[in-house]
């Protein structure tokens, strides 16, 4: 009994709180690990502050990848990351892009191109302690097309 109202306390102290969307405060960088076939590992981080009175944790999720406006394929996130509470995180995360037909040819011809946007969209999974739940995600990010070349 006294498990069933515990939980029911966090949940409604949960429930009455704001939350507040974590906000970018830049230093975002992009890494090409490794291109095999369509797939393509690369990291990405950035500074991110977490205004809100508890952790974050983004789990393992799935995005659609768009390109100058063009689908590129999906995109994964490997391993939760976690943003600590009233800090400046500096996020580091490691993704693998699965990528449609000929997107792998596209992606060559962009590195060739100055400034392209790059958009990631679906939903995200997130958690607070033992809470999760799946939250829209849409993010565009331009970045030099020359980066995309890797090592």
């Amino acid at each position: 009994m006294k498990y069933i109202v515990a939980i029911g306390l966090v949940v409604s102290l949960l429930a009455s709180c704001t939350f507040h969307e974590p906000e970018m405060r830049g230093e975002e960088t992009f890494k090409l690990e490794k291109m095999e076939g369509k797939q393509v590992r690369f990291t990405a981080g950035a500074k991110v502050y977490n205004g809100n009175w508890f952790a974050i944790k983004i789990k393992p999720s799935i995005l659609d990848l768009y390109v100058d406006g063009e689908y590129m394929g999906k995109v994964h996130l490997l391993k939760k990351v976690k943003m600590r509470a009233k800090k400046e995180t500096d996020l580091q995360a490691d993704f693998l892009a699965e990528l449609e037909g000929n997107a792998l040819m596209k992606a060559m011809g962009l590195a060739l191109k100055g400034d392209v946007v790059v958009r990631m969209t679906g939903k995200i999974k997130g958690g607070v302690f033992i809470f999760s739940k799946k939250l829209d995600f849409d993010e565009s990010r331009t970045m030099n097309g020359r980066s995309l070349r890797g090592k």
